[in-house]
């Protein structure tokens, strides 16, 4: 794998998909685009950049313009026929099955989409989300008690890898031998490297966990048939998998086992990884800002406006594509159908046309929640009130038993002089290690 590159990244050439110098400071790499405009044609691949808040927003609400088929890998994937005209809308639905990652949950659209996010709607109803708090704290109290004598602790690897794997383990009902083996091939996962091939990418750990959920899953819908009522507590429990196994599409259709396992299999992706680079990117700041860390112990109930400012200002999220499929305009510069879009949720969130000396943390900024964080639109976060949930739970918890945070100068540097490693990928803000001491309270 590549490691980032200390070195000044000359902006007028780089890439954004490949080029690691990017990787350590993205906000820069944006100004620098933003200061020509809040779109921006770059100079390879046939993209543009949108970086300016209200653009971001009318191209995730457009979906006649603009199509998500190309949302996790942006324009690094060159499409399987030539654009033709101004409407490229059917082309680009008859050849779905030749582009990668077209077939996801976040890449589809329409009433495709409308019907695999009925399924997982499912599991994030406010009531679900009550009944799973109580995990959600144990959870928190049970990695804690795996450090806390230390002292000291990778926040990243320790911590909030695990919590956001066993979460989701929790929020599918998973038996507790399934969580602990989760936990382990998801360790240090990482999202889309700059550098994968797609055979490398084909043996990301989420593989392993597919096949497993799909052969869970199996056994719910085959214990679900008529015939087998004598053997279904014996086949397999009525469990929230079972749920899932016998849901239906809005209009009474069964959802294939492919899809369910590969919505199951999303929720490992999108829910584990971005909630712990979120909690990462949050001790960041709490570890660095000793009187954020004060005004939080000394009163918890600004933890939730503390991470909203989190997403906005160092959000999880860096990036995300899109295909215009119809040309238009958009701030000004014409898009031709087939260009690929470069829609950075980070980029949008520190635009000072809409947030004030954004690169200044601030609490108590108006309308802290109006953050593209969690995206708008038919495609926006659907886990965002569980994402909430883990991240208040984890930082109250974390709080309570760790007291004077502080980076470990050992790994981080001196006062002032910090050293931080990020993973090399662009769909990420992502630590590779947070290295925090402690005293154990």
């Amino acid at each position: 794998m590549l490691n980032p590159v200390p070195k000044t990244p000359s902006y007028e050439t780089a890439d954004w998909y490949t080029d690691v110098s990017l990787v350590d400071d993205p906000h820069a790499y944006f100004d620098f685009l933003r200061a020509q405009g809040p779109v921006v044609r770059l100079p390879y691949r046939n993209a543009v950049a949108v970086t300016g808040y209200e653009e971001t927003i009318q191209v995730m609400l457009d979906t006649e313009h603009f199509s998500s088929i190309n949302g996790v890998t942006g324009p690094l994937a060159e499409l399987p026929f030539t654009p033709q005209g101004d409407d490229i809308t059917d082309a680009l639905e008859a050849h779905r099955k030749q582009i990668p990652f077209a077939d996801q949950v976040v890449t589809e659209s329409g009433s495709r989409h409308a019907d695999l996010r009925s399924i997982l709607a499912r599991l994030f109803t406010p009531s679900r989300l009550k009944e799973l708090q109580p995990k959600l704290l144990a959870t928190a109290e049970g990695l804690i008690d795996e450090f806390h004598r230390d002292g000291k602790v990778d926040l990243v690897l320790q911590y909030g890898g695990p919590y956001g794997a066993l979460v989701i383990s929790d929020l599918l009902g998973l038996s507790e031998k399934t969580r602990v083996k989760f936990r382990g091939l998801l360790e240090g996962a990482i999202p889309v490297p700059m550098d994968a091939s797609e055979e490398e990418m084909l043996k990301n750990p989420l593989v392993g966990v597919g096949k497993d959920l799909f052969k869970l899953i199996a056994q719910r819908r085959l214990a679900l048939h008529p015939l087998m009522r004598p053997l279904r507590g014996v086949l397999a429990p009525q469990d929230i998998l079972s749920e899932l196994a016998e849901a239906r599409y809005p209009d009474g259709r069964k959802p294939t086992l492919v899809d369910l396992t590969s919505l199951a299999a999303f929720l490992f992706g999108a829910g584990q990884d971005t909630t712990n680079r979120l909690l990462a990117n949050a001790f960041k700041v709490i570890a660095t800002r000793p009187d954020i860390q004060q005004e939080l112990r000394d009163n918890p109930a600004r933890i939730p406006a503390f991470i909203e400012e989190v997403l906005r200002f160092d959000g999880s999220v860096k990036s995300g594509g899109r295909m215009c499929q119809k040309t238009t305009v958009l701030g000004g510069v014409e898009i031709k159908a087939g260009t690929a879009v470069l829609m950075s949720h980070m980029a949008a969130n520190r635009d000072p046309a809409r947030f004030a000396d954004p690169g200044t943390f601030d609490m108590d900024r108006p309308k802290i929640k109006e953050h593209l964080a969690f995206g708008r639109g038919a495609h926006t976060c659907i886990g965002a009130p569980l994402a909430r949930r883990e991240v208040v739970t984890s930082i109250e918890r974390l709080l309570a038993r760790m007291g004077n945070i502080r980076l470990s100068p050992a790994h981080h540097g001196q006062d002032g002089n910090w050293r931080f490693q990020y993973e090399p990928t662009y769909v990420l803000r992502a630590l590779a290690s947070l290295h925090l001491e402690f005293d154990p309270l």
